[in-house]
């Protein structure tokens, strides 16, 4: 897994002079990180370095959009960097000086490291890239293999990154954080596949593949510390967690007898939260993954408000992060205007014209289809107005209606959908983006919020890609038919 030379070759005057402009005093070695840079095709005119919440800070680009940052006394460790809309890590140690250079028309594509530090951060690029195209994979025919086969598949493809491991250590000195960190990216990457081999055959109702899985299948398990401070901020890391408390909870949810008087989806989320609280100690990790297990339960699996007030309070009696109980108790509460038959909050939209109007004023046909995109990500917006053209032609009674939601970009929104020539008739902007956006609980790109011509919901959680989503265009159609 090497970086191409191209490249390389591309960067050597840049980081000459990033070097010198660094200098190279034995006090700047011991005390000084550098991290720097050049963003060719920016979308904005900084990029953000940040550790959670210990550590943050914006970084401008000048005229040739090239950036450089001191770091005196650095925590060691991964931090991200992110340039909107899209972000990556990069292991910072003291002494590094790290130097990226991307292209945000590719972004981790064309991501590339040199300077001092930068071997164990192409690896780790190199890696995230890899991780990517097996997963696409795994989606395809992977999860679909027999239990025999997959693990023999996947031990073959970490023996190659264990290769490749030990090739970067034997022609780098690195620090034992490195080596960790960059044996963790591809060896936690491994138990998560095999984590999530069995959640997929459990949802898809293969009881038989879970029976057959065979008794070493799950053998890392016992290698696994769930509480490593050091770890706690590598993504394979963490999703392994997430996915290993997804199949625990199952697993065992059986014999819980006190929570048989819930739904399995209410009942297995409890018992998941109750999971985390008992076997993880580490704050920061515990507090995540109570987050993200109540998150996924709030936004996806509650059916109701009483359950939503459930999970909500049982979370509230075990985390200990302000921040994450304040901000799930605002998520529920906007979750709970959006149920079936309620009305939708009405928010303030700007016309592809400039006039200030209202939501509601949009619900002119029996069913209005509300679905929302950024100038930030065009691949997605490209195929979400194509999609609601195509179905529009389909359903004459369905008004399709593009909120686009970014924040202080009316000029670049305007230029978008008119160089596009979209239907002006129906481009709205919000007036108050981030307010809008909560309200409505835009949390993820597909979605879609259908609601009757009175405003009413009917769903608040469709999604625009889904396969069954012009199936119940066709149901909730033929539904309002029969009501006229």
């Amino acid at each position: 897994m090497q970086f191409s030379i191209v490249k390389y070759f591309l960067q050597v005057s840049f980081l000459l002079c990033f070097v010198c402009s660094c200098g190279s005093s034995e006090k700047d070695n011991n005390e000084y990180t550098y991290f720097g840079g050049e963003i060719v095709n920016p979308n904005t005119n900084y990029v953000v370095l940040s550790k959670g919440y210990d550590y943050r800070d914006t970084i401008l680009l000048d005229k040739n959009n090239r950036f450089s940052h001191r770091i005196e006394n650095l925590e060691d460790g991964l931090y991200s960097f992110k340039h909107n809309p899209e972000y990556q890590v990069v292991l910072l140690e003291k002494g590094d000086s790290v130097l990226i250079r991307l292209n945000t028309l590719e972004f981790d594509e064309s991501l590339v490291f040199t300077g001092k530090g930068s071997e164990k951060n192409n690896f780790l690029i190199d890696l995230f890239l890899q991780n990517e195209i097996e997963r696409e994979n795994l989606k395809r025919i992977g999860f679909r293999s027999p239990p025999a086969y997959f693990k023999k598949k996947q031990d073959s493809l970490l023996n190659i990154k264990s290769v490749a491991f030990k090739e970067l250590i034997y022609k780098n000195e690195l620090s034992n954080l490195a080596k960790k960190l960059t044996q963790a990216c591809f060896v936690y990457e491994h138990y998560m596949k095999h984590e999530l081999y069995s959640n997929i055959h459990h949802k898809m109702g293969n009881s038989n593949t879970i029976q057959e899985l065979p008794a070493s299948f799950f053998s890392y398990r016992n290698q696994v510390d769930f509480n490593d401070d050091e770890l706690k901020r590598l993504y394979s890391y963490n999703r392994f967690l997430n996915c290993y408390f997804a199949n625990a909870s199952r697993s065992n949810y059986k014999n819980q007898q006190h929570l048989s008087q819930y739904s399995y989806k209410l009942g297995s989320t409890i018992h998941q939260l109750d999971l985390i609280d008992s076997m993880i100690v580490h704050p920061y990790i515990k507090n995540s993954l109570l987050r993200r297990s109540t998150l996924r339960f709030l936004l996806k699996e509650s059916e109701n408000n009483q359950e939503s007030d459930k999970i909500l309070n049982h979370y509230l009696s075990i985390s200990t992060n302000n921040r994450s109980q304040q901000e799930l108790k605002k998520l529920a509460r906007h979750i709970s205007k959006l149920r079936p038959n309620k009305i939708i909050p009405d928010q303030d939209l700007i016309s592809s014209e400039g006039k200030t109007m209202k939501l509601s004023s949009l619900f002119n046909k029996p069913i209005t289809a509300l679905y929302f995109w950024s100038i930030e990500s065009k691949d997605h917006y490209v195929k979400a107005h194509e999609k609601a053209t195509h179905l529009s032609s389909l359903y004459s009674g369905i008004d399709f209606i593009a909120l686009n939601i970014d924040p202080e970009q009316t000029k670049n929104w305007l230029k978008t959908i008119k160089r596009h020539r979209y239907n002006l008739d129906n481009e709205y902007g919000f007036k108050y983006p981030k307010c809008s956006s909560e309200e409505l609980v835009i949390h993820y790109r597909n979605k879609v919020i259908l609601v009757d011509q009175e405003g009413k919901i009917i769903n608040s959680g469709a999604d625009l890609f889904a396969p069954v989503f012009e199936k119940q265009l066709m149901q909730y159609t033929q539904l309002a038919n029969l009501e006229n």
